[in-house]
Parts: structure tokens; C-alpha cells; sequence
């Protein structure tokens, strides 16, 4: 079964998807079902993203809009957005940068969503704030949250690059948060940490923008 026809059948649901055994490449990503859904993690469910070498930003912005209800790959980014596919590759992007790109192909898209930005190292973003705003969050299904943290905080590994990964959901008994990896093949496609200790990889400063990463929400108008 191709991706179109997945993206097309609007009622295909989770079970059907799980047999018909359907991978997406590392080139074309995206796997699209078209249903009304309760929870940030019960629509994140319903799609299969794995990104190619080096781009979990442009993956996470594909893999939020697919959840939302908007079939997107990653090829249709770069290809709207005129990005250059080089420079994401061999220099990757900031936050700011990913949120810029979203914007751009939101726009060029005519999508009815609107992109909000947060950089954890405003006074504003507090770790309480952020457990509200998670909280919240994974209860409305108009809106997916991407997350750029620091993998060796995040996983309490040596290893201290940047990431971006969705927010699928929040058990606030354990206080962990579900990730939906954009890198399934070398994360697992869920995957949990501490709600602190993901806020501490949030918070943690991009030493190419000078600035702490942090999150963008993209969210369903209608």
C-alpha cells in the first residue's frame, strides 16, 4: 500500500495502518489519516515519520502538520519553503529558524493554522509554566507541540546535540512526557522522560544561536 493511498482513505483507522505493514522511506515521510481525534497522542498515533540523515526539523514540522490533520512531507517543505537542502544538512537550524520555515510553509501552503514560537530562557517560560502548558496541551487536539531540546540531557547521555521531536503526551502522576520521535530507528518512535529533565534540556542554550531552544505550536484555526 502507497502513501497516497493512506493519505486518501479517510477512513482507515490505527489497526488497518498497523497491518498493512506500510513503512515510509527515508526520503518521502508521511503517512496521513484524516480523522477526528481527542488527544495529541491518539492523532500522532495515526502517522509514521522517519527522517532522513539530519533533518528532524524539517521531520517535525511535516510529522505535526500531518497529526493535525494536514498531509505533509518533507519533500513538500523544502520544495514550498525553497529551503536549501545543503545548508539543513551540513548546518542544521535553530529554533528560530525552524520556526521561520514553518511559517514560510504554512503560508505558501494557505494552511489555517497559526505558528507560535517559545524560547525557554524568557523569564515567563518557568518550569510550572511549562507542566500548564503540557498539561493543557495534550488534552487539545487543535494543537501539536514540537520540542527542540538537548539529547544528552534528555536521555542522560555524553552525547549533547540538538533535536526536535513531538510532544504526544503527559502522565502527571509519573510527571513524564510521551516524545514522538522524529528518529524512531534510533530513538524508538516513543519514548518518555521526566518532565523536568526534559525542561532542562529545553532550556539548554544553542551555542549556534546564542539563545536556549525551547518549543513551537503549531495550531488548527478551524
Amino acid at each position: 500500500m502507497t502513501s497516497q493511498q493512506l493519505a486518501t482513505d479517510h477512513t482507515t483507522d490505527l489497526d488497518a495502518i498497523k497491518q498493512s505493514g506500510f513503512e515510509p522511506s527515508d526520503q518521502v515521510v508521511g503517512t496521513v489519516v484524516t480523522k477526528v481525534v481527542t488527544k495529541d497522542l491518539n492523532g500522532i498515533k495515526l502517522c509514521e515519520f522517519q527522517q532522513p540523515i539530519n533533518c528532524c526539523n524539517i521531520t517535525s514540522i511535516a510529522y505535526a502538520l500531518t497529526a493535525l490533520g494536514y498531509p505533509t512531507t518533507v519533500d513538500e517543505v523544502f520544495y514550498v519553503t525553497r529551503l536549501p537542502i545543503a545548508t539543513v544538512l551540513d548546518d542544521g537550524m535553530t529554533l528560530a529558524e525552524t520556526y521561520d520555515t514553518c511559517v514560510n510553509y504554512v503560508n505558501g501552503a494557505k494552511l489555517d493554522v497559526s505558528v507560535r514560537l517559545e524560547h525557554f530562557d524568557k523569564v515567563s517560560m518557568s518550569l510550572d509554566a511549562f507542566i500548564k502548558e503540557i498539561e493543557n496541551a495534550v488534552q487539545d487536539d487543535k494543537d501539536i507541540h514540537i520540542l527542540n531540546f538537548n539529547v544528552g540531557i534528555a536521555h542522560e547521555v555524553s552525547f549533547a546535540g540538538g533535536h526536535f521531536s513531538l510532544v504526544a503526551d503527559y502522565n502527571p502522576t509519573t510527571q513524564e512526557i510521551t516524545v514522538a520521535d522524529t528518529n524512531p530507528k534510533k530513538y524508538t518512535r516513543f519514548w518518555k522522560c521526566p518532565i523536568d529533565r526534559m525542561y532542562k534540556a529545553c532550556v539548554d542554550k544553542d551555542l549556534s544561536a546564542t539563545r536556549s531552544r525551547g518549543m513551537i505550536v503549531i495550531r488548527r484555526n478551524s
